[in-house]
């Protein structure tokens, strides 16, 4: 009787077990989405270091004013160029590098991170081209 409900147990675990792997590349990591980025650009900056980890090329084709490009791929050997004493609010083209990106500044020892959900496929502000 147990070979019959086999599959349906191994998709079980295998779907619990990505829940486990998410919540943990997401802890200790604030979430907003894009209309909740507009509204901290808004505000005063002072606490804030705003980073868009998109590759050069794709930054240059358009990025929000005020983001300092730092790419995925060339993070490890740049984030000390991160202030550690502000927010550290990252942006990608979908919020996956971002999320990347967040765990490395995390296991750095940067203490406030946040991700940018949905990226700039998601942002219906501004871009400075």
């Amino acid at each position: 009787m147990l070979k019959k409900y086999w599959p349906v147990l191994i998709i079980a675990l295998f779907l619990a077990g990505a829940g486990v792997y998410k919540a943990s590349m997401t802890e200790g990591i604030k979430q907003i989405d894009t209309a909740q980025l507009a509204e901290l650009l808004e505000e005063d900056r002072e606490g804030l270091y705003f980073v868009d980890v998109r590759e050069v090329h794709e930054f240059e084709e358009g990025h929000i004013n005020g983001m300092v490009n730092v790419p995925l791929s060339s993070l490890t050997d740049n984030y000390a160029a991160i202030p550690e004493d502000k927010e550290v609010v990252i942006i990608c083209r979908s919020g996956s590098r971002s999320l990347q990106a967040a765990n490395i500044l995390k296991e750095a020892g940067y203490s406030t991170i946040t991700n940018v959900t949905g990226g700039m496929q998601q942002w219906s502000g501004e871009v400075v081209r």
